[in-house]
C-alpha cells in the first residue's frame, strides 16, 4: 500500500534518485529505451522534475551542466544550495518547500 508523501522519510538527492528520475522522464519509445540501456548522460538533460519526493537537501546536481529547467516544488527543502554549477538554468520551481530565507 502506498503511503502519503508526509509519512516518507526525508531524503537527500543522490545518484540513484537522479538516475531514476531522468530515466522515468526521458522518452519512452524505442530511442528512449536504447538511451536507458547505453546510459543517460546527466550533462545531456535539459529539464528535471523532482517534485513530491520528500527531498530535504539539494545535492548532486553538478553533473547537470546544461540543465535549463528544474522543478523541486512540494518537498521539504529548507535551504537554497547546490545550484551554483547550473549556469544554463532559466526556470527554477522551489514553491511549497520549507525555505524561510532567499
Amino acid at each position: 500500500m502506498n503511503q502519503p508523501c508526509n509519512s516518507m522519510e526525508p531524503r537527500v538527492m543522490d545518484d540513484d534518485m537522479l538516475k531514476l528520475a531522468v530515466g522515468d522522464q526521458g522518452p519512452q519509445e524505442e530511442a528512449g529505451q536504447l538511451a536507458k540501456q547505453e546510459g543517460i548522460l546527466f550533462k545531456d538533460v535539459l529539464s528535471l522534475q523532482l517534485d513530491f519526493r520528500n527531498i530535504l537537501r539539494i545535492d548532486n546536481l553538478w553533473q547537470f551542466e546544461n540543465l535549463r529547467k528544474l522543478q523541486l516544488d512540494n518537498n521539504i527543502i529548507e535551504k537554497i544550495e547546490g545550484l551554483e554549477n547550473l549556469a544554463h538554468l532559466v526556470w527554477l520551481d522551489l514553491s511549497f518547500n520549507n525555505i524561510e530565507t532567499i
